[in-house]
């Protein structure tokens, strides 16, 4: 009794209980694909085993690959528990909502069908209502009725009878009409529900990550979680104004789609171009073995493995694996930016994109025009940039504006801080462009064509009907030839200040400054020769 009594009053270790930590993302990385996301909070723990549920963890995550940290504890076992009580809501992906719109369509689509069949239904029950009522019209007993009244009454039967009748059958008739539709239609949505079952990702509704854990002593643990996740994605947005033809104003946004379990709440974001999820070593190189040997040798190797591959009975040769080797490009290659927000962001789970303004640039500008007469009918407003900024600017996609007014979008690629590039803001209406090969009968012009000749002449005009200057840079092609026997000889009026614009032989520039209400007349001449029982292609 006394050694029990002396054990009662020793101090023991804590019995093994649950723990439920609260532990929210606080910061995220998003990568171009991907994001690093971080977890931390500290809690009072006591002596003993315990175990720690952190229950709105993504299950998709791979155990191995989270870097957990408990400072004062030793982690003894790591595991998902299921939580079957949580609903279960798809990620709205774009695919996804693409999908659903069209499972949606067809349902509704089968549904107004269902609708037509009951309202032509209810027609014919009506009509059959009708002629119920009318057969159990009778005569009173013991009543007296004039003749004319009898005949009125039958008349009456007869005539709404058969109207009754005739809107019956034909609503009975529209209804087998209206069904013959409806295995179409049922088809219909079982192939909408197929290409949505196909675009549904698995169950990704919220996890409970169980830590077991051992505390040799009472302690205030700090517990710090970081994993990455792969359905999270960002890409850069811009909005630019050319301001008063002479700069660029650069509103800059962030396209971000994360379709996790998790609901970020007020987290730090760092948005960053790195790519920790693509390819981190090189490709591997095979050796190639090459050899030659006789044209008739191989012919009769071919014959020999066309004749086995008919008869499909002999073994066919072991060649060397053939390796196709794909050049893997980075969008980023060589560049890593991180930008981290000022402020905390919230982006819900499975959420659809969400654009988070950063912030507003400024770069200089130089405005031209450029006119390519062969294709277009008018200029295009062409401003040459030059990033004066510290930053290089992403790829990505733009919308465009001139002086506060939408002109269109493009595609944006990267440049670095000094670098220069051209950067097209839509037509300029006023400055019309015409292409024309002249007739043969004007002065003997136009396209003459013999069996080993063949001679253009083209006239090209550029109108500027508006009210300001404009220089302008006029592109077209001449043929060009990397044979001997095909002769090529070209002139223009007048000459072109480039004849092979960016290193491309035949393509022509003519930088010309068109005033207010001028027109620009531009000749060209083409002649090609080749031998005799040749075909120009």
């Amino acid at each position: 009794m006394r050694f029990a009594l002396i054990l009662a009053l020793l101090p023991l270790p804590a019995i093994a209980d649950i723990i439920v930590v609260q532990a929210p993302p606080v910061a995220a990385t998003i990568y171009a694909q991907g994001a690093l996301v971080s977890r931390t909070t500290s809690l009072e723990l006591p002596a003993g085993e315990h175990r720690l549920e952190l229950r709105d963890m993504d299950p998709s995550l791979a155990l191995e690959a989270m870097d957990i940290r408990l400072e004062g504890a030793t982690i003894i076992a790591r595991s998902w528990i299921p939580r079957p009580d949580t609903p279960y809501r798809a990620p709205r992906t774009p695919d996804w909502m693409m999908a659903k719109a069209a499972l949606d369509a067809a349902s509704e689509t089968l549904a107004a069908l269902d609708d037509d069949i009951a309202r032509t239904l209810a027609a014919a029950q009506a009509a059959q209502d009708q002629l119920s009522f009318l057969n159990a019209l009778t005569i009173p007993d013991g009543g007296t009725i004039d003749v004319a009244t009898l005949r009125a009454i039958s008349q009456l039967i007869a005539s709404d009878g058969t109207a009754a009748r005739a809107t019956m059958r034909e609503a009975e008739a529209t209804a087998r009409r209206l069904r013959r539709q409806r295995p179409d239609l049922e088809f219909d949505v079982a192939q909408a529900q197929a290409a949505l079952d196909a675009v549904t990702p698995r169950n990704t509704a919220p996890a409970t990550l169980a830590l077991n854990i051992t505390v040799p002593e009472a302690v205030e643990a700090a517990l710090d979680l970081s994993y990455l996740i792969d359905r999270v994605t960002w890409a850069p947005s811009y909005a630019f104004d050319l301001l008063n033809d002479a700069s660029l104003s650069i509103a800059r946004s962030a396209l971000v789609s994360q379709y996790t379990s998790e609901d970020w709440t007020d987290i730090q974001l760092t948005l960053s171009t790195l790519q920790p999820l693509a390819q981190s070593e090189p490709s591997r190189l095979w050796p190639q073995l090459r050899r030659i040997e006789d044209p008739a040798a191989q012919k009769r190797d071919l014959s020999r493995l066309q004749a086995d591959s008919a008869i499909g009975m002999a073994e066919p040769i072991i060649e060397a694996p053939v390796i196709l080797e794909e050049v893997a490009t980075a969008d980023f290659d060589g560049i890593g930016v991180s930008y981290t927000l000022p402020k905390p962001v919230t982006i819900r789970a499975q959420s659809q994109e969400l654009e988070i303004a950063l912030d507003t640039l400024k770069m200089t500008a130089k405005l031209s025009a450029r006119a390519v007469p062969r294709f277009d009918d008018t200029a295009f407003r062409l401003a040459h940039v030059t990033n004066t900024t510290p930053e290089i600017l992403l790829p990505g996609r733009a919308t465009l504006f001139v002086d506060g007014q939408l002109v269109g979008q493009t595609a944006v690629e990267a440049l670095p801080p000094n670098a220069e590039a051209e950067m097209f803001f839509g037509r300029i209406d006023g400055l019309r462009l015409n292409r024309t090969v002249l007739d043969r009968n004007e002065g003997d012009r136009g396209i003459i064509n013999r069996s080993n000749e063949e001679t253009t002449n083209v006239r090209i005009e550029v109108d500027n009907l508006t009210d300001r200057t404009w220089d302008v840079s006029v592109h077209d092609a001449v043929p060009f030839s990397e044979q001997e026997d095909l002769v090529i000889e070209w002139s223009a009026t007048p000459r072109p200040d480039v004849q092979a614009v960016e290193d491309q032989r035949g393509i022509l520039e003519w930088l010309i400054s068109l005033e207010a209400g001028d027109t620009q007349i531009i000749s060209v001449e083409t002649q090609m020769t080749w031998p005799e029982g040749k075909v120009l292609r």
